[in-house]
């Protein structure tokens, strides 16, 4: 028992031995806002300069650092010990690059590349142009100043038919929408073909005056005929007047021998004025006319 204490407290005693060892090696404990100097008499913990500023005088053992602003154009990040700042990144215009964030005392300028340029390498030296998506493409993802566009073939029902480096897919145009009817189906590089109904399946709306210069055509289609037959009436019933009235007396021929006169001549052409219908009387086989039968009757009075 008491030779395992001795041990132990051999062992202690080394370690703290050797702890003592390294802490006079390694000096003072100095923090993050402090660094570490070596003086004739000693080393010294000396003060860092905040950030945007620079040492102006280092600690010399007696006093401690002195610290002073950065030029114009410069920046410092971090606390340092450094009596000289950092320049701010110069935006070269030769190489595509513009000035994206001004820099401060504390930080660092931001370059970018102009629009439609990217940086041509991860140190991003030099900026190159964006490639465009052809007809048939959109960009799924437009370029930034680190990567380049991002193309995608546009699918089913999405078309594209222009050269951009920021348009996407269009999707097909719907003709019902528009009062429309779809003439041609589209595809990857064309919208669908629209067309106005046809006047045969959807007649335009008739206003006032159409409608009464319609009920006046089909009024006119009516009447005039009816106006021509009524013409003709009135015309062939005159010319039967004309044919009635315009008969010459019979002219005194003398008398057949059987005792009739001879027929009497028409004033009018018989194809103009056709002759009349005449009475026909049966005696025997002959036919006698009106006239031939009062004579008949005359003859029969004297007889009696």
């Amino acid at each position: 028992m008491g030779r395992l204490l001795a041990i132990w407290l051999a062992a202690a005693w080394g370690s703290g031995a050797l702890l003592a060892c390294l802490a006079l090696e390694q000096g003072p404990n100095c923090n993050a806002t402090q660094y570490l100097q070596q003086m004739p008499s000693g080393d010294w913990c000396c003060s860092r300069c905040p950030p945007g500023q620079k040492v102006k005088t280092p600690c010399d053992g007696e006093s401690d650092t002195v610290c002073q602003p950065c030029e114009t154009e410069h920046f410092q990040a971090g606390w340092t010990k450094e009596k000289h700042c950092t320049p701010h990144t110069y935006c070269d215009p030769n190489a595509g690059f513009l000035l994206h964030v001004p820099g401060t005392a504390t930080r660092d300028a931001e370059c970018r590349c102009r629009n439609g340029t990217h940086c041509s390498s991860p140190e991003c030296q030099v900026c190159r142009p964006s490639k465009p998506c052809g007809p048939g493409e959109g960009v799924q993802k437009e370029a930034s100043h680190l990567e380049d566009t991002v193309c995608v073939e546009c699918p089913e029902g999405f078309f594209s038919s222009v050269v951009s480096a920021t348009a996407p897919c269009q999707p097909w145009s719907r003709c019902v929408d528009r009062n429309l009817v779809q003439k041609a189906n589209g595809t990857r590089h064309s919208d669908v073909t629209c067309e106005e109904v046809r006047a045969a399946t959807r007649p335009p709306p008739t206003s006032a005056p159409n409608r009464e210069a319609g009920r006046t055509h089909l009024l006119a289609l009516v009447l005039l005929p009816l106006g021509a037959l009524v013409t003709m009436g009135a015309a062939f019933v005159i010319r039967h007047q004309k044919c009635k009235g315009g008969q010459k007396e019979p002219h005194d021929q003398g008398h057949r021998p059987n005792g009739r006169q001879q027929p009497a001549e028409m004033a009018f052409d018989d194809q103009l004025c056709p002759a009349l219908p005449i009475q026909e009387t049966l005696r025997g086989e002959q036919h006698l006319t009106p006239e031939d039968s009062k004579e008949s009757g005359f003859a029969a009075q004297e007889q009696v």
